[in-house]
């Protein structure tokens, strides 16, 4: 009989909120040294899958609840031809896999649907394929231990939802933001996928400069952003509703668990609509936030609320297509209560002897229907790869964050680009990381505001600028 697995309890919604315009898809990648072998690569693809039975599956619908099955649809590994984050769930040249594997230049990129998985579960999955790869064009490379090796039995505990094993019924649950949060402006961009803009930085010298302010990178980065939009241009007139930033916590941290399924819950930090806090006293904010939020008593009371409504009769014993309306309708309310969203993967550990083959890592988040910007932080080998995925045409927030950051900092950034929103359907990516779109791809977008203006900001260079201190 073939194996089928339950969603966790995080993975439920995405099925009943997935749509063309919000494919709660997200990729991680890492760049080579390199260009890749395509044929190396699904070897490598091929042999890794069978490490992780819960990839290996398809999604099929119940009467109650959504669930995934067993896939033995052959894996085929593409190169990248199509704009980051597109859709995969009933994507059926995918040969039903939710996820894709593709490479470009000197790119392996995982794309993966997030009832699959959550960031990190995606990446223990990227770290064995490279390995693999890297050990089928013979370099020599060992696990030292951080690697889940292919031909390694899977332990049952990668399997397990991590919610359900934390939940205590008797615990105090917790209360969620459901206030109207500021929203992000801008011209949307129908139809015509993500533009991704990424901006290098020595992750190093960056984190001595946000311990001597008191915080986190994560706090300082939140920071930033939220400054990025209360001064930039288009985001102007907004000022009666705070700005919320959502930041994804890894439940591993404080609740061990080895499961490779989703396993996070989300926080917000708040900025108040109308503040004369300086830079600093800001910070302190969010630090402040951040230290009285991430406890194991709130994230705790986070889990029994998510889990409680799933144990609950209803939630049983009425049919999906209601509950789908259901989920989607909460959803939606609950999406405008944050304004952006910024999730740090981290500092990747790797092998040191992997190391010298890959140059940096990306972690790239998907945009919402709505005008939105959301960022995308992870960190290997002293580099630091911030990634802003909009799907508006102005792209002033995303520069005045850099800016801001060089300013503060005094690093240099360097900001590469897809160059989505700068020629429309035919461009080449910055650093020969991304490729050059196909036309018919993307469908012309209707200006709806201030058409010179934003037809201008169309044709301003995006993709490479270089600021110094």
């Amino acid at each position: 009989m073939k194996r089928w697995y339950r969603l966790d309890n995080s993975a439920k919604l995405y099925p009943a909120v997935t749509k063309k315009t919000n494919t709660c898809v997200f990729r991680i990648s890492a760049i080579l040294t390199e260009n890749v072998d395509p044929s190396a690569l699904q070897q490598a693809a091929e042999i890794t899958i069978k490490r992780f039975p819960t990839m290996a599956v398809k999604l099929r619908k119940g009467l109650f609840w959504t669930y995934l099955y067993e896939n033995n649809n052959p894996l085929v590994v593409r190169e990248e031809s199509t704009y980051p984050c597109g859709p995969i769930m009933g994507v059926e040249e995918n040969n039903e896999y939710l996820f894709k594997i593709m490479y470009f230049g000197r790119r392996i990129t995982l794309e993966c649907f997030h009832a699959l998985t959550d960031g990190m579960g995606a990446m223990e999955f990227l770290k064995t394929l490279v390995y693999q790869y890297l050990l089928l064009i013979g370099k020599e490379v060992q696990d030292e231990g951080m690697i889940l090796l292919p031909d390694s039995a899977p332990e049952q505990q990668e399997e397990e939802d991590g919610c359900l094993r934390y939940y205590q019924k008797h615990v105090r649950k917790s209360k969620f933001e459901t206030r109207k949060a500021r929203a992000i402006r801008g011209t949307v961009l129908e139809d015509r996928g993500t533009n991704v803009i990424h901006g290098v930085i020595p992750a190093l010298p960056l984190k001595d400069y946000v311990r001597q302010h008191g915080t986190t990178i994560t706090g300082y980065l939140a920071t930033v952003f939220a400054q990025a939009i209360i001064l930039s241009d288009s985001q102007q007139g907004q000022s009666h509703h705070p700005i919320r930033i959502g930041i994804p916590v890894n439940l591993r941290g404080m609740f061990p668990s080895k499961t490779l399924r989703n396993f996070v819950s989300q926080i917000s930090i708040s900025f108040p609509a109308a503040s004369g806090q300086s830079f600093n006293e800001l910070v302190e904010s969010v630090t402040t936030q951040m230290k009285t939020t991430i406890t194991k008593e709130n994230l705790s009371g986070r889990i029994n609320t998510f889990v409680g409504y799933e144990k609950m009769l209803a939630g049983r014993v009425v049919p999906w297509f209601i509950k789908k309306a259901a989920i989607h309708f909460v959803s939606k309310r609950a999406s405008h209560a944050t304004t952006a969203l910024l999730t740090n993967l981290g500092n990747i550990k790797l092998p040191k002897s992997m190391e010298w083959y890959i140059d940096m890592m990306e972690a790239v988040p998907s945009h919402k229907k709505a005008a939105s910007i959301n960022c995308g932080v992870c960190s290997v080998g002293g580099k630091l790869n911030i990634a802003f995925t909009s799907n508006i045409a102005e792209t002033d927030v995303i520069k005045r964050f850099f800016a801001l950051v060089s300013e503060q900092t005094g690093l240099e950034i360097e900001v590469y680009s897809n160059r989505w929103i700068e020629t429309g359907t035919l461009s080449t990516g910055g650093r020969g990381f991304y490729p050059a779109y196909a036309a018919g791809i993307a469908k012309p977008a209707p200006i709806r505001v201030k058409p010179l203006s934003c037809f201008l900001r169309v044709l301003k260079p995006v993709s490479i600028w270089r600021m110094r201190q």
